[in-house]
């Protein structure tokens, strides 16, 4: 998706950053809410959201809520979620590191989702969201690479 496809679902972001020299070929953070993502050639190369406090924001046009919910989300819970949804999904332990993570991957978008134990307990939940666009080549900072650009 293009930062103006995002801006037109969501409205404009949130420039936590001033940027002296903006670019548009050099990967930029924008926000909206606790939504971050990673804007270069004008798409959308990542997707974070921040899960290490005790509650999130995020658009209401993307995700329905009406405020900020609870940030810390149970394996289980979010598994029951994608199933509810009919989400289709399979582990992927290739995409963590070390014994006590769980790592996931969602078909056929292709989302990774980590879990780890919580400090408080030993149920996992749910510490990262990841989503790449791989059809930008990251090497090259042209501005017109990918196509993107208007």
């Amino acid at each position: 998706m293009t930062l103006q496809g995002v801006e037109q679902l969501v409205g404009p972001f949130h420039d936590r950053m001033k940027d002296s020299k903006p670019r548009r070929w050099r990967p930029r953070l924008h926000f909206w809410e606790d939504l971050e993502l990673l804007i270069c050639h004008g798409s959308v190369l990542d997707i974070g959201v921040p899960l290490w406090r005790e509650r999130v924001a995020l658009p209401a046009a993307l995700s329905g809520w009406q405020g900020p919910q609870p940030a810390l989300l149970h394996m289980l819970d979010v598994l029951n979620a994608l199933n509810q949804v009919g989400a289709e999904w399979e582990p992927a332990p290739g995409i963590v590191l070390g014994d006590e993570a769980l790592g996931i991957r969602t078909h056929p978008h292709d989302v990774r989702l980590v879990f780890a134990p919580d400090d408080s307990s030993d149920t996992p939940r749910l510490h990262k969201i990841h989503k790449s666009d791989c059809r930008v080549d990251l090497e090259n900072h042209s501005p017109r690479q990918g196509g993107n650009t208007p």
